[in-house]
């Protein structure tokens, strides 16, 4: 059943799993350091840190090298791309001279997307893919996320960008992740047939039911199937919903049991059936969570695991 799956984490350098100690071996590692023994481990990663801005060139091609042949690269989609308000400080300069004199802003000061013109969304997308090629040339690009923002509906216009995605990112395969119920379940036939006829890949979320969390709609719409494991820390995510501002450890405090995990073999062995891979990304950023769901999926799946990834207080 392993044939085509590959598991791994999102954000290798996340602060909570440096911190607890469990699976880097040395809190003091440098950054080069971190991601060859993550990559000794694992074979896929998913980049969180381009949602917050469009990576330097400079990194991604360390990334490359810094990482065996076959290794995967996921890339979250920079926020602008996605309905979300970017943070001032990460807006590029070129992006910069085509805002209004006073632009929209948030209550927490983020520029708001509305305020950005057409031409400074497509400016973005070519930054981005500029910064994103040297792993897609190496044959180390996976897919590139889009998680739309929460507020982002259903509608006409929406289905037409989603349908762009293709030609702006060319050769790419692009995994869209919905967040609000008004794509799942309430268009859920509509939205399906708009990703299969543009080859999206569908993420596939397991999170918790709460406010308007999307389902679990466990069905494939292109050659790669997506699944993205949130945890299910209702509390945490209720607290957003009601304006909080919950810390990311916060909102994903959750360490699935092997039971839970059980429960999706069928959904993922029936993907794998549709597809010609499947990539399941544990998002449950707290402690070393991550890890230990990873590792735990992948000897149910029975993958390998190298002899050293998994010392004995880290399943403790």
């Amino acid at each position: 059943m392993s044939r085509q799956i590959r598991v791994g984490i999102c954000a290798w350098a996340d602060p909570a799993l440096i911190e607890t100690g469990t699976f880097y071996p040395r809190k003091s590692m440098t950054a080069e350091e971190r991601l060859r023994h993550y990559a000794g481990v694992f074979d896929v990663v998913e980049v969180n840190s381009s949602y917050y801005a469009i990576p330097d060139i400079r990194n991604t091609l360390r990334w490359v090298e810094r990482t065996p042949p076959g290794f995967v690269f996921h890339v979250k989609a920079y926020s602008l791309l996605t309905g979300h308000h970017p943070r001032a400080e990460t807006v590029p300069a070129d992006l910069v001279a085509l805002l209004p004199r006073s632009p929209g802003r948030t209550r927490r000061g983020e520029i708001d997307a509305a305020s950005f013109p057409p031409e400074a969304l497509d400016r973005a997308f070519h930054l981005f893919r500029t910064a994103v090629r040297p792993i897609a040339e190496a044959g180390k690009l996976g897919y590139v996320l889009f998680q739309l923002a929460p507020w982002v509906h259903f509608d006409a216009a929406r289905l037409d960008y989603l349908a762009s995605l293709p030609e702006r990112l060319p050769g790419w395969t692009i995994a869209v992740e919905f967040r609000h119920r008004s794509w799942l379940p309430d268009h859920l036939a509509e939205t399906l047939r708009a990703l299969r006829d543009a080859r999206l890949a569908h993420v596939i979320v397991d999170a918790p039911a709460a406010g308007h969390a999307v389902p679990r709609v466990t069905t494939a719409t292109a050659p790669t199937a997506v699944f993205r494991l949130h945890g299910r820390n209702a509390h945490g995510w209720l607290r957003q919903l009601r304006g909080e501002e919950p810390s990311v450890r916060e909102k994903y405090d959750y360490l699935y049991s092997e039971g839970e995990l059980r429960e999706f073999l069928p959904e993922i062995e029936a993907v794998r059936e549709e597809t010609e891979e499947v990539f399941i990304s544990f998002n449950n950023n707290n402690r070393d969570y991550p890890v230990q769901n990873a590792l735990m999926l992948k000897r149910l799946l029975g993958q390998p695991i190298p002899a050293d990834a998994s010392p004995d207080d880290l399943f403790t």
